[in-house]
């Protein structure tokens, strides 16, 4: 039976052991044109392009004449909002015990799209919010990156600098990324506060409300925001469920709790670890 590339968005580039030009120049096609995503050629991991990830382009002319100049170029997928993707970029045995501890903590990660690395890796493809989600390095844990906006990873059939390939594992819809881990992409990255988000923002969001697909990330940045500012939970989270209220549509009140909750939570494990 024929699957889409809307459903397994990472099939199709890997047949036999050796990895031929035209497969790397279809790919990048595929990528931009099936799925969306903005594409740029690189040397293992190093861009070609003069602006790197800001050339990225889902331009068929384009991609054509960057394969025709560099054919055996590996593909780079831009992350962030650009292809709405979120790329969590887990790292030999030290990353997956790092993400199995996560996992443990909250809970599983969903049934996504992934990559198996060269250096026995993964990459799991997951959607994007809507919202900014800043790269970072080692902030969920040890060996776990993430690229989001402002990122960018090599996809299948491209070649690592050991001549391993990045190889399809899960054959899957790109699923949501669960809202345990926006919680922790939202606070702090690689031990740097986010540069804080002007005024008109926060009051955009409460005057407004916030569109599905934006609800629960746009909520975690408020919440965070106000209890940073040492605003009164309770108080919190009573502005938060008037936000929803006007959201489109509402959240359930008790989703709400718990992202209430679970960033007081948060908050407070930091604070004590400070003192500490």
């Amino acid at each position: 039976m024929r699957v889409e590339m809307a459903t397994r968005p990472l099939a199709g580039w890997m047949e036999g052991r050796r990895v031929s030009v035209s497969a790397l120049r279809e790919a990048a096609h595929r990528y931009s044109s099936t799925l969306g995503w903005p594409v740029f050629p690189c040397v293992e991991k190093r861009p070609l392009t003069c602006r790197g990830l800001l050339d990225a382009s889902a331009d068929p002319a384009t991609i054509e004449r960057w394969w025709q100049r560099w054919p055996d170029a590996n593909v780079a997928i831009r992350t962030g909002a650009a292809s709405g993707l979120v790329v969590v970029d887990v790292d030999g045995d030290d990353g997956h015990e790092s993400l199995r501890r996560l996992e443990a903590d909250h809970e599983p990660l969903p049934v996504t799209a992934s990559v198996k690395t060269p250096r026995g890796g993964h990459h799991y493809y997951l959607r994007h919010p809507g919202a900014t989600i800043a790269n970072s390095a080692g902030a969920l844990g040890a060996s776990i990156d993430v690229r989001a906006d402002g990122g960018y990873v090599i996809a299948p059939p491209s070649i690592g600098a050991d001549g391993r390939r990045y190889e399809p594992d899960e054959q899957a819809p790109v699923a949501p990324a669960p809202e345990w881990l926006l919680l922790l992409l939202s606070g702090p990255q690689n031990g740097h506060e986010h540069p804080p988000a002007p005024a008109c923002e926060w009051v955009a969001i409460v005057r407004d409300g916030l569109p599905e697909g934006q609800r629960n990330h746009g909520l975690a940045r408020l919440v965070g925001h106000l209890l940073a500012k040492d605003v009164h939970a309770q108080l919190v989270a009573e502005l938060a469920q008037l936000v929803n209220g006007r959201a489109r549509p509402p959240l359930p009140a008790g989703e709400v709790d718990r992202i209430v909750e679970s960033i007081a939570g948060r908050e407070l494990r930091k604070r004590t670890g400070a003192r500490g």
